[in-house]
């Protein structure tokens, strides 16, 4: 995942970041531990809180400069290689210009301070705003890929949906996806500018609606990150006791994975990960290829589907289908297909990190349809091979030892290392979100801060073993998720921002153009408690605003049906027996499920 890069101090030792630009580790560190480098002179005052016309009008600016820019972008990592094989010149790196003058900040604040900035100058951060923004839109998709390609849970969607459904379901949140990615874009080149960036998803939500939305929009992404730690952790207990034939207790190995995250989550910089999360969307290709020929050279393992052998002759639905215990199935089906499209969380970050940030849309276009493609060419290929006796696990569900053993070493460490990701960026936000704001923690730089950071890292981690324990049934626990988080994301909130930026764009046209030299607020002829200011916001398009809001409570409707397939799919996996939290038995252990 791709981090933003603080302005540089001393350029001592350097390394090549995600976009092949040269910044020192010291300064990637602080960035990754303080979010931002743009805290102003007086972080004190909230960069969020500015009425929107004064963020359009330095974006504006900012976009102009941006169109003149000539600048060459350096070749992402596959491109250098490409090049180099084919004997082309590459783009040479940036190297992070020094905008300070040679004073370590870290060293000069005083113990205890967050105030890493604060000797930062406007022009500084200008510079530095301009300097650290060196990726294309190829290397965007990349990340974008990374994030959001994980293609196992599509035969699962499809055995709960149907042929026809399930194909449907995929397209139409596919296009869902492509419009919530436009109006994120939107959003952003809107409001971003040197002097406001936008810096996260949160950002935006302030800005819009006010600090209220920030909070909402940081527990959500809590909750999503510190569950997809818990999916994890199960996923990969589930996979190794089906590699070692069930041989030692499921809930030792996902104590022992609880462990590695706990140890491995102390390394509070991510750029040691960079490298893998280059290579990680040819790592998923070749455990899908695997998957694909063990499927169609193997039979299904019955346990796999909860099944006590395979018996019943195989059925293929190609609408909804019947062997389905409810309704709520069907549900638990929409929220994999969700699963599917849950990078927008992330969008913002990407593009604060892109040299030319309106290009953004050709890199989630092209991710987005690629994942869309996979995931239904994946989800297609192994449902009609295996039809109900498809699994959540299609890396596990095929009766060769040696064809498992192969794939599933590469996925081991594939979503582990995507847990330690989850769970750093995760601590990360409820740290400077919560221990900073609410309880007064010390900066992350200070040496108790990382006391305070190790014990929050193991915390974390033990409560995503809780969570995953109490509830090892994936399907279950990506429902949830899906629908609790994911969802919110790329369906939910982008309406909702979309419709608040519309009526109050629509509502500033009444008002006098805002310059620098005015107070903000100054120049508005009414407020938000007069009638006649939310008549002007309302009334244009108002048909069109009437349907955001639709879709806003049409995605808060499928929340709740989601939640509750959740529900009920793990009260279901409860009551069918095969379901033990904290058990030793996994839940694809035969002899949970009616076999030997």
């Amino acid at each position: 995942m791709a981090q933003l890069v603080p302005p540089a101090t001393a350029m001592t030792e350097t390394t090549m970041n995600d976009f092949n630009q040269k910044v020192s580790p010291a300064d990637q560190e602080r960035i990754m531990l303080q979010g931002s480098a743009y805290e102003g002179e007086n972080p004190g005052i909230n960069m969020n809180r500015q009425p929107l016309e004064v963020y359009q009008y330095w974006a504006r600016l900012e976009r102009e400069r941006e169109a003149k820019d000539m600048t060459e972008i350096p070749d992402s990592p596959w491109v250098v290689l490409f090049k180099m094989l084919t004997g082309r010149s590459v783009a040479a790196p940036t190297e992070v210009a020094a905008v300070h003058d040679g004073r370590d900040p870290e060293k000069e604040s005083p113990a205890g301070s967050s105030d890493v900035w604060g000797s930062v100058s406007e022009d500084e951060r200008s510079k530095a705003y301009r300097a650290l923004r060196v990726a294309s839109w190829q290397a965007v998709f990349y990340l974008i890929t990374t994030d959001i390609l994980g293609f196992s849970s599509a035969p699962e969607a499809f055995l709960e949906l149907g042929l026809g459904p399930g194909i449907l379901v995929y397209f139409f949140f596919y296009v869902l996806a492509v419009f919530a990615g436009q109006v994120i874009w939107k959003m952003y080149m809107e409001t971003d500018s040197s002097k406001y960036p936008v810096v996260c998803y949160a950002d935006l939500g302030e800005r819009i609606f006010g600090r209220v939305t920030r909070h909402i929009f940081n527990v959500v992404q809590s909750l999503q990150l510190v569950f997809n730690v818990a999916l994890l952790i199960i996923g990969n207990g589930q996979t190794l006791v089906t590699m070692i034939e069930w041989k030692f207790c499921y809930l030792a190995l996902n104590i022992f994975f609880m462990l590695i995250g706990m140890i491995a989550g102390q390394v509070r910089s991510l750029r040691n990960f960079a490298w893998f999360a280059n290579i990680n969307i040819w790592l998923n290709i070749i455990v899908m290829i695997i998957t694909l020929v063990g499927t169609y050279r193997y039979p299904p393992v019955p346990s796999q589907s909860n099944h006590a052998d395979l018996s019943a002759p195989k059925s293929v639905s190609g609408w909804v289908p019947t062997y389905t215990d409810g309704w709520y199935q069907q549900v638990s089906g929409v929220q994999l297909a969700v699963f599917a499209y849950g990078g927008a969380m992330i969008f913002p970050e990407f593009m604060a990190e892109m040299r030319r940030p309106r290009d953004f849309w050709k890199s989630m276009l092209v991710a987005q349809f690629f994942c869309f493609f996979m995931y239904m060419m994946f989800g297609l290929l192994v449902y009609c091979k295996q039809g109900m006796y498809a699994s959540i696990l299609p890396g596990l569900n095929f009766a060769n030892q040696t064809f498992i053993l192969a794939n599933n070493v590469i996925g081991l460490i594939s979503t582990m290392v995507a847990a330690v990701l989850y769970g750093n960026i995760g601590v990360k936000v409820f740290y400077v979100n919560v221990l900073q704001a609410y309880f007064k923690a010390p900066s992350m730089l200070d040496p108790r801060g990382r006391f305070y950071w190790a014990a929050t890292v193991i915390g974390y981690w033990a409560v995503a073993w809780v969570l995953g324990s109490a509830i090892p049934n994936i399907t279950a626990l990506v429902t949830l998720v899906g629908a609790a988080c994911i969802l919110q994301f790329t369906y939910t909130f982008p309406p909702l921002l979309l419709l608040g930026y519309w009526v109050q764009v629509d509502a500033a046209k009444g008002d006098n153009p805002w310059t620098p030299d005015m107070a903000p607020r100054s120049n508005r002829i009414d407020s938000w408690k007069d009638k006649s200011r939310w008549t002007r916001g309302l009334s244009k398009y108002w048909y069109a605003k009437l349907f955001l809001a639709l879709l806003f409570v049409a995605a808060l409707a499928n929340c709740a049906l989601g939640i509750y397939a959740g529900i009920e799919t793990a009260i279901g996996a409860y009551g069918a027996g095969y379901l033990i939290p904290f058990s030793c038995y996994a839940p694809n252990d035969p002899r949970v499920n009616g076999g030997a």
